[in-house]
């Protein structure tokens, strides 16, 4: 991901009583997140986030994500507006202390009700950017469809038996 990069908070500047971020995304930002999702546009990208500290260098983000999207019809490739309002709630730890996935996770259960993993700290800071941009790309349609597109089917001709896959071909070809 390479955009939203300058969407952070400071770790060190989270008190006691929690750091809001409020953000809307600029033109620019809109026009390169439209990019980077290969949509058609991103008309409306707002977060409205707060950070707390739960331990020592641990921190959880919770708000909300709000955007307004136009995606193109699977079927007819037409514009389909559509809106995205997502919760969050994740925990950011130091990087070191992010668990790193097992090697054997294959042989685990998955288990939905457990909590997500945790956000690596990177370099004292708190990604919100990343964040935000995940779960705008999570809370797309995946095939969007606008109401009453459907796909017309032709009947194939009936195939002669004499006709073979070269046919066409031999037509092409001189008579001597």
């Amino acid at each position: 991901m390479t955009v939203l990069t300058d969407w952070t908070i400071p770790a060190a500047e989270i008190l006691e009583s929690g750091k809001r971020f409020d953000r809307s995304a600029t033109e620019p930002e809109r026009l390169a997140v439209t990019k980077e999702l290969a949509i058609l546009e991103v008309t409306k990208l707002q977060c409205d986030v707060r950070a707390r500290p739960l331990r020592k260098g641990h921190y959880q983000v919770t708000g909300r994500i709000k955007a307004d999207v136009v995606q193109a019809c699977v079927v007819s490739l037409e514009p389909i507006e559509g809106k995205i309002d997502e919760a969050i709630d994740v925990e950011f730890w130091p990087e070191g202390e992010v668990p790193k996935p097992s090697s054997t996770a294959h042989d685990e259960w998955f288990d939905p009700q457990a909590p997500d993993g945790a956000e690596p700290i990177e370099n004292g800071r708190i990604n919100i950017g990343r964040l935000v941009f995940e779960t705008l790309s999570a809370g797309l349609d995946p095939y969007p469809r606008k109401p009453g597109a459907t796909l017309a089917f032709k009947e194939k001709p009936e195939v002669s038996a004499e006709i073979h896959p070269f046919a066409a071909l031999a037509k092409l070809k001189p008579k001597t």
